[in-house]
């Protein structure tokens, strides 16, 4: 009974099965081997547990390619979400090489990597801070019968953080554009600054800005310089060290009153109102250096018919000091 079984299942007709059984194995070799492909993707990088006191230098790769493969109907998948990694943690200043992190797990089923980078080379350098100014941006004209005057924005200046080479590179923080076409009268608004990729500003994102302006009337502009600066209400017992002395005054006005206007009409201040010598203890009160105090001036002759426009700079730092007849003496 057996032998009849065997003798029909491998002997009779044995050349049809034969035939049955090579067409089947194409079948399967097309299905699960011929139509598998290889497609490559690029996906996005991500620098993981960086040292807070390094910085990517410019230039990094932001997206890797890998070469994927499987079956055409599965290879037809969203990208979205799917990423590469870094890990910087024990990373140093300078280039090097360090491993690239795929988790395959982020491919659909039946779908494998078929080749990636090892490794990746990432360059970092030593981060930098300083204090920059704020420029307001401007588009557009004003009302044809008006002019703009000045543009400011309060703060007017941040304190960056960010990677050495791109915070000495910035000279000022610019603002998104603020659009005066038409306008005539003063605008104040908060406007968001424009803060280049991996710089810092300490959670500041936007400033008050506010743009006046004047009839065309005030046509001539001029510039003076090497104004000097004076202090107003400085405590008797004391001495001011400015750390600039002299300014640059650009003022605006009539034509005839602008040509008309000396230096000695320009009046240059800041004023020490706040800082007093305490004789009893022997201390300057509040600090002995203030850093960032305002420069303001006016215009002693002609006034209604020049402004100032600006102060550059328009702050300057103060180091007080006692007269020696009023230093406290050790008894």
């Amino acid at each position: 009974m057996i032998r009849r079984i065997l003798y029909y299942i491998f002997i009779e007709d044995y050349v049809a099965k034969i035939v049955c059984f090579v067409i089947g194995c194409g079948l399967w070799f097309y299905v699960e081997v011929a139509r598998v492909t290889q497609t490559s993707l690029n996906i996005p990088v991500e620098y993981i547990k960086k040292p807070a006191n390094l910085y990517l230098k410019q230039g990094q790769a932001r997206f890797v390619k890998i070469t994927v493969r499987g079956r055409d109907e599965f290879l037809k998948f969203s990208t979205t979400g799917i990423k590469a990694e870094v890990n910087l943690a024990n990373a140093r200043g300078g280039d090097a090489n360090y491993p690239l992190i795929f988790d395959a797990r982020q491919l659909p089923e039946r779908v494998e990597v078929a080749s990636k980078p090892d490794t990746l080379t990432v360059g970092l350098e030593a981060g930098a801070s300083k204090v920059v100014p704020v420029k307001v941006v401007t588009s557009g004209n004003p009302d044809a019968a008006f002019k703009l005057q000045k543009a400011g924005a309060n703060p007017q200046q941040i304190e960056i953080d960010g990677p050495e080479a791109v915070v000495s590179s910035l000279q000022a923080l610019d603002t998104e554009a603020v659009d005066i076409e038409g306008a005539s009268k003063t605008i104040t608004r908060k406007i968001n600054l424009r803060i280049p990729d991996q710089v810092s500003t300490d959670k500041v994102r936007s400033v008050n800005v506010r743009i006046d302006f004047v009839p065309k009337t005030y046509s001539e502009e001029q510039q003076f310089d090497q104004i000097s600066v004076r202090v107003q209400n400085l405590d008797a017992a004391l001495n001011a060290a400015l750390s600039d002395q002299t300014v640059q005054v650009q003022v605006q006005g009539e034509s005839a009153a602008v040509k008309k206007l000396k230096p000695s009409d320009i009046y240059i201040y800041v004023n020490a109102e706040d800082t007093r010598y305490n004789s009893r203890t022997g201390s300057i009160l509040p600090y002995a250096n203030e850093s960032g105090v305002p420069v303001k001036g006016r215009i002693l002759n002609g006034s209604r018919k020049v402004q100032i426009l600006s102060i550059t700079p328009d702050r300057v730092n103060i180091r007080f000091s006692v007269k020696p007849e009023y230093a406290k003496k050790d008894p």
